[in-house]
């Protein structure tokens, strides 16, 4: 049985079409008193965007300063393929942002949901519908996504560590802008405030495709270690799904990333 369902999910990934992620890229450089803009993307190859998101349809839009205030982002329109917040911050020190999108509906054909089963680390979803031999069955679900980045603005300091308390995040156990290649970044994740177990994380940066460049599963504690392997730009994600079973959807799937930018 568990040689039958190796050669499936081999089948399965021979041709990956990878859900859209949604990602928050911070500003290169920021400064105090003069206007931040967080740019919101969605797609496949990160950080390319294949859509421009509108911020004004995000359920929040939240920026944490480094004294641990919270202000509200404000929606900026789109431009091309991209979808604008801003915000102007007092103080230098380290920023965090994040958005949560309202909860959609979608239903997805047999094969197409068993592909974005595997392609998104939901391989225990799959074997489950293949216990349960439902691998030709359509799958009904709603869905929802948080996206969060880090970035620094000016010279301060500040907490990259702390919870936002989205539904689905990952929280970095020390400051990843500080990280150089070849180190390695702590992280944990927690769902609805809980840690969260077995969770499939990949990491992305720039020119990776549209496979992750590694994985790792969190550990018993919601804990799991990403290894820094290139400068600059870089994105962790994450997928997970419970089966609530609703009169309108049968699962439901949260959606988060964290994106923040290196040392040199």
């Amino acid at each position: 049985m568990r040689f039958i369902i190796c050669l499936l999910l081999s089948a399965l990934l021979t041709d990956i079409v990878c859900a859209h992620d949604l990602w928050l890229i911070p500003p290169e450089r920021a400064e105090p008193g003069k206007v931040v803009k967080i740019v919101a993307h969605s797609g496949d190859l990160f950080p390319k965007s294949e859509q421009a998101p509108d911020p004004s349809n995000f359920v929040k839009r939240r920026v944490l300063h480094p004294d641990g205030t919270e202000h509200e982002m404000t929606a900026d329109g789109t431009k091309e393929q991209s979808g604008l917040m801003r915000f102007t911050p007092e103080k230098p020190g380290i920023h965090l942002v994040a958005i949560e999108t309202k909860p959609k509906h979608i239903k997805l054909e047999a094969a197409a949901f068993n592909e974005y089963l595997v392609s998104d680390g939901l391989a225990h979803i799959y074997r489950l519908r293949h216990m349960e031999k439902s691998l030709d069955q359509p799958g009904a679900e709603q869905y929802q996504k948080s996206p969060k980045a880090i970035f620094l603005v000016g010279k301060g300091e500040g907490d990259p560590c702390r919870v936002m308390g989205l539904t689905l995040e990952i929280v970095p156990k020390k400051n990843p802008l500080e990280l150089k290649v070849g180190e390695t970044l702590p992280v944990f994740v927690l769902f609805k405030g809980k840690p969260l177990a077995e969770a499939n994380l990949g990491w992305d940066w720039p020119g990776a495709g549209e496979r992750p460049r590694g994985t790792a599963r969190t550990d018993t504690k919601g804990e799991a270690l990403v290894p820094i392997a290139c400068a600059g730009l870089m994105t962790i994600r994450l997928t997970h799904m419970t089966r609530p079973k609703a009169a309108e959807y049968e699962w439901e799937s949260f959606w988060t990333t964290l994106t923040f930018r290196t040392g040199d």
